[in-house]
């Protein structure tokens, strides 16, 4: 809403770094190389700051993100359709082929796992080693028996630290989550 109404410097940036990332997870989905996913994404962010001011939020028929995605689909589509590369007309195939509800789908999925590395990136330097590394090995599968012989600590230990990690991930989580919503 401040992007919408102030459109100032600040909020812009505050803008990029929540969704740039995002975008160009969402444009690689759609089966874009590295080079093209970043132009694209220039793009997308040129075509939000423009319609940036006329866009209504309304949480219960879609959210923010779903517009995103949409303007993301359209800038790709329309890359696509005006590149003549063999690649691209594959790529256009896929994309006609792929209905929104699946690219919804993707733009979910890829929503939660920037959402997710967000979130662990700013919560991995408030916890010791140990912890962090109970908590990864555990995601890992591992038991914890072997973790706790591994860092040479009590299996309850693997438990409390892992377990801290994990509720502190989640609220970090639902706090960008509803922060960026």
């Amino acid at each position: 809403m401040r992007l919408r109404h102030k459109r100032d410097d600040l909020s812009w940036e505050e803008f990029v770094a929540a969704y740039e990332r995002y975008i160009y997870l969402l444009i690689r989905g759609m089966k874009m190389g590295h080079h093209d996913a970043e132009d694209l994404v220039q793009g997308v962010m040129l075509a939000i700051w423009q319609k940036i001011p006329e866009f209504e939020y309304n949480p219960d028929r879609s959210k923010f993100r779903t517009w995103i995605c949409r303007i993301t689909r359209n800038k790709v589509v329309d890359y696509i359709r005006s590149s003549t590369s063999e690649s691209n007309m594959i790529n256009n195939y896929v994309l006609e082929e792929s209905s929104l509800p699946e690219i919804e789908q993707l733009a979910e999925n890829e929503w939660k796992a920037h959402v997710t590395d967000k979130a662990w990136d700013n919560i991995k330097e408030n916890f010791q080693s140990n912890s962090l590394e109970c908590f990864s090995m555990l995601k890992q599968g591992k038991s914890v028996e072997n973790i706790a012989k591994k860092l040479e600590i009590s299996e309850s230990s693997v438990y409390v630290y892992s377990k801290r990690v994990k509720d502190r991930l989640i609220r970090e989580i639902r706090m960008l989550d509803e922060m960026w919503t």
